[in-house]
């Protein structure tokens, strides 16, 4: 077990809250400032729309754990199973130094990619699961102990919560310009008689549509709108990912290993970059990529080369709910105040490992 630094693990959990905290509090000023501005255009569109945008993720935050388990086939461990007891083991081991009240049910996912994911609306309504593809690439108890603490961290942290909090008020964000922006189509009718625009749209002479001032107008409006609605998502993807590395920061605080999650991690990304058939299940997963230990997209379009692929490669990034596995292992070594062991050194110990066991 390596001694975590926790003068830059307590910097860094400071600092993913303050990002948190921050993002949050942009989005809520966004949907102000928007309702300000615009005003809010209440019809029966903007009923359903907000219906839609944000009952329905208030509903999804609060029956999230129902939800998931249907989706990922959740069930309860096999006593019969090594794994599984395995798994019953190390969550009973870490539990008693995360601070929580009540223990997180513990459930298997028959999903064939190594994973782990943790959800619920509270911590006392919550349950953490791992994947029966996680059994598959060896994993030592320390690595997977890591994991399991990632995933403990945030139902501590309530993420599920913040997350869901970040969704419903990007969907605000962009409910309230969809409900106002119209207002830049009011000048393309023009009432011929006064010589002037008719604001309301309508005159007793009927007015008529002046063609570039509605097409640019139109214009106008979609890339605003465009540009704002990708902005509340850059926001709430930043949040995101602040709550990944917050998790990761009291993960290496409670297990004192943080080179056992930089491990772990590559080690499944290791998997995903060899199993790239497995694109279609990446598809059926999406939505659950905001609660999965590691992004279902890890391992392609890395390494890219040369200045438009970096850009490209950066604009990836910041649609992704989980920082790049580069950036996380590189923060993780900063708590361990060393270089934790890279791929190639996993490689070569599992291989020392097999040749042991092939011995006896």
């Amino acid at each position: 077990m390596i001694n975590t630094d926790q003068k830059a693990n307590s910097r860094q959990l400071r600092a993913n809250w303050a990002r948190t905290i921050g993002g949050i509090l942009l989005l809520a000023a966004l949907a102000f400032s928007a309702l300000t501005f615009v005003g809010l255009h209440i019809g029966p569109a903007s009923v359903i729309i907000f219906v839609l945008s944000v009952v329905l993720p208030i509903l999804s935050w609060y029956n999230s754990g129902t939800l998931v388990k249907t989706l990922m086939k959740c069930h309860a461990p096999s006593p019969d199973n090594p794994d599984h007891m395995r798994l019953v083991r190390l969550v009973d081991e870490i539990f008693p130094t995360t601070g929580l009240k009540v223990k997180p049910e513990v459930l298997i996912s028959p999903i064939g990619m190594p994973n782990a994911f943790a959800t619920g609306r509270s911590p006392s309504a919550a349950f953490i699961a791992a994947t029966e593809g996680l059994f598959l690439v060896d994993l030592e108890d320390n690595e997977l102990r890591a994991i399991l603490a990632h995933e403990l961290a945030h139902v501590k942290t309530r993420d599920v919560a913040i997350t869901s909090m970040t969704s419903t008020l990007g969907s605000l964000f962009a409910i309230i310009l969809a409900g106002g922006l119209p207002w830049l189509f009011r000048p393309a009718f023009i009432q011929p008689s006064k010589g002037g625009f008719n604001l309301k749209g309508k005159d007793s002479k009927k007015g008529f549509a002046a063609p570039v001032a509605g097409i640019g107008g139109f214009i106008v409006t979609v890339l605003l709108f465009w540009v704002v609605s990708f902005f509340a998502k850059f926001v709430t993807l930043f949040v995101s990912r602040a709550r990944e590395n917050a998790a990761d920061a009291l993960a290496a605080q409670w297990t004192g290993d943080p080179c056992a999650l930089a491990t772990a991690l590559l080690k499944i990304t290791d998997w995903m970059e060899r199993n790239q058939a497995l694109l279609q299940l990446k598809i059926l997963l999406g939505g659950m990529s905001g609660l999965l230990f590691v992004s279902l997209h890890e391992g392609s379009h890395r390494h890219a080369n040369g200045a438009l692929s970096r850009i490209s490669q950066w604009w990836r990034e910041i649609g992704e709910n989980h920082p790049p596995v580069e950036d996380r292992i590189a923060v993780l070594e900063t708590y361990a105040g060393q270089a934790c062991p890279t791929m190639s050194e996993v490689r070569s110990r599992r291989r020392k490992k097999i040749s042991v066991i092939g011995k006896r």
